[in-house]
């Protein structure tokens, strides 16, 4: 690696050797070095002439620029609009927020009126106790049966009766916790519930869900002394699982 090096720095300076002397060697060079300058002398005379005229203490003046006519070269200058100037950011946002506050106002007044007013109705909807046979079927917890069986009865309206002697057990069964009421419930859904928790009363129950699907469902003639005849089975399992 040292004698590459040296072979390099040798290299180097023989090329440099060789280049000096080519620039020795050049004429060009050689007649410039050795050609004389000639210099002119000052001329005082000429000068006095050409600088004849000449002022040094004086500057050019600024040129003034004409002010435009307010009333020239109106054509393309438009008026100012009154109704935008009017309104400013600050216009606007004083409109939005008394916008927003009427709105809040509207609505405030809305739910005192008028929403108060349909929450009530609502609740004393839901409060309000069945008085029909298929409320009593959707809402059998609030019902009364035992005053709508009464006014069936004095209305004669037996095969109801049934019905409605049927829903007082299912019901008294339900506040027991012997079975768990649901509108959609069949008949056999309870059968077997009691069924399952051994119920002392399940074929009391077995007798009058027969008794009352007959009664009901079907197209048979139902009068009152066959209303008395069955109505003792219904009487003895309500007063048995009270």
């Amino acid at each position: 690696m040292k004698q590459f090096l040296i072979y390099i720095y040798l290299t180097g300076f023989i090329f440099f050797s060789y280049s000096v002397s080519l620039f020795a060697d050049n004429d060009e060079t050689t007649v410039y070095l050795n050609e004389k300058i000639n210099i002119t002398p000052f001329d005082a005379t000429k000068w006095s002439e050409l600088k004849h005229g000449l002022k040094y203490n004086q500057f050019p003046t600024a040129k003034k620029i004409k002010k435009r006519n307010p009333s020239e070269n109106t054509e393309n200058v438009f008026p100012p609009d009154p109704i935008i100037n009017s309104f400013t950011f600050k216009s606007i946002a004083q409109w939005t927020l008394i916008l927003l506050a009427l709105t809040l106002l509207a609505y405030v007044v809305y739910r005192a009126v008028v929403g108060d007013a349909i929450l009530i109705n609502q609740r004393i909807q839901s409060t309000k106790p069945p008085t029909t046979l298929k409320e009593i079927e959707t809402n059998l917890h609030k019902a009364d049966v035992e005053s709508f069986l009464e006014k069936a009865l004095n209305e004669k309206k037996y095969r109801l009766a049934i019905r409605l002697y049927y829903l007082a057990i299912i019901k008294q069964l339900s506040v027991k916790s012997a079975i768990v009421w649901k509108k959609d419930k069949t008949n056999g859904h309870y059968l077997r519930e009691l069924r399952s928790n051994k119920h002392p009363n399940l074929n009391e129950f077995r007798n009058v869900t027969r008794i009352f699907e007959y009664v009901w469902y079907s197209d048979m003639q139902f009068d009152g002394g066959q209303f008395q005849e069955v109505r003792i089975d219904f009487k003895n399992l309500l007063k048995a699982i009270k």
